[in-house]
């Protein structure tokens, strides 16, 4: 009986519960893809847009946590998964950024920005989806507990889920919120370059992601 399967031999929810809370909150403030998406969406439109890419991983981490849960149960290898993924991430981290760079150039030139689409739902599952983070995340970590935890009684992972995501998304929220109220005591040009940096730690993710795709290859 492995130590986790212990840990869990009496589990209760209030215990999968903090358990949760404790890896969600640690997930929500962790420097990545995400947050970065959130911190860009937020400082281009609102804290609405940096609150819809928060949302995102209520949609895709559903089929992630499946598929997860099942390389876990059978402990079959997703090195070279890994790999496709990062480099997928890549390619969306690059759009992203470079689609943030052109945006300031155009506010700087005067532009009509009429045409361009507020789509900071969609931004956030693509990126999530193509982000490698949460596919090991559930793999190796979530995993376990959930999987100890359904031998235990099928409602019982739930008690982990509900404090995961609560902290997870809450987190992102409270910083897309804060950094949009921050918005109010910055100068135009301030907000244009931090837009330009956000964007800028966009494409210097995607090369992180290229350099980790070949590590694992």
């Amino acid at each position: 009986m492995s130590s986790l399967d212990v840990l869990l031999s009496e589990p209760t929810l209030w215990a999968l519960f903090t358990a949760g809370i404790l890896l969600g909150l640690t997930e929500g403030v962790k420097p990545g893809p995400l947050n970065t998406l959130v911190i860009s969406e937020t400082l281009r439109h609102d804290w609405k847009a940096g609150t819809k890419v928060a949302l995102s991983p209520l949609i895709t981490d559903a089929p992630i946590i499946t598929i997860s849960a099942v390389f876990w149960w059978s402990a079959t290898s997703i090195d070279g998964f890994t790999a496709i993924l990062y480099f997928a991430g890549a390619n969306f981290l690059l759009y992203l950024g470079i689609d943030g760079i052109r945006t300031v150039e155009i506010t700087m030139i005067g532009e009509d920005q009429g045409d361009i689409k507020t789509e900071s739902l969609k931004k956030g599952i693509i990126t999530n989806l193509l982000n490698p983070n949460p596919w090991i995340f559930w793999t190796f970590i979530g995993s376990p507990f959930l999987v100890s935890a359904w031998h235990q009684g099928y409602l019982r992972p739930f008690g982990f889920l509900i404090g995961f995501f609560t902290l997870l998304i809450g987190t992102k929220i409270g910083l897309a919120i804060l950094l949009d109220k921050s918005k109010a005591f910055s100068s135009h040009s301030k907000l244009l370059w931090a837009i330009r940096l956000s964007s800028l730690a966009l494409i210097g993710l995607a090369i992180l992601f290229i350099y980790q795709g070949i590590e694992y290859l």
